[in-house]
């Protein structure tokens, strides 16, 4: 008798211990799931924040009348002849751009990169319909509208790539065409560039010094972005998990 209430004592003790340790499994799982979550919004925070700034500063090269950057060149170009706004044809290139390197590499977009090609045209729309960047006549104002383009795009793109969401659609296209044709990233980038500068200016695009300024310099502004966004932005976005940044 005695035996048989010590075993039963046993067996109740024993399902105590696992039903608490289920039950510490599942609150344990509802953390890091709410923690994933509340990660995932700040990231996509620290996103929206970052193409926000890289579009103002797209439209401020733009708007600057020096030269557009090389891809801009291109979007302007298809713009003169469609009657499409800037950024709508930014959307329609980055579309095609993106089925591209998806086709390539076999595998489907990040969320980033679609949000990106979306959001670019937009807000560069936006930006342009509420005249929020001056357009000036004067030489020396339309300098400083360009270097301050170029430090915003590059501060902008710092901020979205901290986000660590995935890469636009003309990065995409770069990594599939360093994977396919084993070349180094830097002359994908630059047999791009050239190619979208060359169409772009066959068909009536803003190309001048300030594209090749803008192509010498935009390295060096990405890089300082990074830099100061890794500062402001890591203790909102950092989950411990590694990611894919170009240079």
């Amino acid at each position: 008798m005695e035996s048989d209430t010590y075993t039963g004592a046993v067996e109740g003790a024993r399902k105590t211990i696992i039903l608490r340790s289920l039950d510490g499994r599942k609150k344990a799982a509802d953390s890091q799931l709410a923690y994933r979550v509340w990660l995932t919004v700040r990231r996509l925070a620290v996103f929206l924040v970052g193409i926000w700034i890289m579009s103002y500063g797209i439209v401020c090269v733009v708007k600057a009348h020096l030269g557009a950057a090389p891809w801009d060149v291109l979007h302007l170009g298809i713009a003169l002849h469609t009657g499409l706004s800037f950024g709508r044809v930014q959307q329609m290139a980055g579309l095609v751009i993106l089925l591209t390197a998806c086709l390539i590499l076999k595998k489907w977009p990040s969320f980033g990169s679609i949000a990106n090609m979306v959001l670019v045209g937009e807000f560069c729309d936006w930006i342009i319909r509420w005249q929020l960047v001056p357009e000036w006549q004067h030489l020396a104002a339309r300098i400083g509208l360009f270097v301050v383009g170029i430090a915003v795009w590059g501060f902008g793109t710092g901020i979205y790539i901290e986000s660590r969401l995935g890469a636009g659609p003309r990065d995409w296209l770069m990594l599939a065409l360093h994977q396919t044709t084993g070349w180094a990233i830097r002359w994908v980038r630059t047999f791009l560039e050239i190619f979208a500068v060359a169409v772009g200016f066959a068909l009536g695009g803003p190309f001048s010094a300030g594209t090749i300024v803008f192509s010498l310099s935009i390295g060096h502004s990405t890089e300082y972005g990074l830099r100061v966004a890794a500062k402001l932005c890591n203790r909102f976005v950092k989950g411990g998990e590694t990611y894919e940044t170009v240079h």
